[in-house]
């Protein structure tokens, strides 16, 4: 073969397989309401229990796997969406002593920072905002590519009495503990 048609064929074999690698290198724009999933656990009298939300939104969402340190979000929780695991404990959750919904009728979590940790592994530094209380927290996270879908999943703790989330006679941990252990498996599209 002479040296032009090396030159055509390698020149074709990068274009193939820059397109190629271009078609895994999405950039996820827009968060997957229905297929996404907030979860918490916490402990009342001792007894571990596990509560969800429904309604999970997202007004700015941008992660791009090849420049991750660049992504933003910021996603809003409807707090009215609470399921704590019996009727009783939402109904209790709408009281001021609680979340008050009538003034706080959403949690949100808007990101800083974005940090690689490991293969796969990340940390957002954000601000968690309930009840007219933000705090700074830190959230490890994992991402995965899975067809056309990202899937962010990740957990983390805060205190409760940090966002006066059980005011009054629920100030008293011994009846409902002060840590909160959320749970996140978020679905992004492109």
């Amino acid at each position: 073969m002479n040296a032009k048609i090396l030159r055509r064929l390698a020149f074709a074999t990068a274009l193939t397989l820059g397109a190629f690698g271009g078609a895994h290198a999405a950039q996820y724009t827009a968060l997957d309401s229905e297929a996404s999933t907030v979860t918490f656990g916490y402990s009342q009298m001792s007894v571990k229990m596990d509560g969800s939300f429904s309604q999970i939104n997202a007004t700015e969402f941008s992660f791009d796997p090849k420049n991750p340190q660049a992504a933003r979000v910021a996603i809003e929780i409807t707090l009215a969406s609470i399921d704590a695991g019996y009727d009783e404990a939402n109904a209790e959750l709408e009281k001021d002593e609680w979340l008050a919904l009538g003034q706080h009728p959403l949690a949100t979590f808007v990101s800083r920072q974005v940090q690689v940790t490991g293969d796969g592994t990340y940390e957002v530094s954000g601000d968690l905002s309930i009840k007219g209380t933000t705090k700074e927290v830190m959230v490890p996270f994992t991402f995965e590519e899975d067809g056309d879908a990202g899937v962010f999943k990740g957990n983390f703790t805060f205190q409760r009495a940090d966002f006066a989330v059980g005011e009054g006679q629920w100030k008293d941990f011994s009846i409902v503990a002060n840590e909160i252990d959320i749970k996140f498996n978020i679905v992004a599209t492109q």
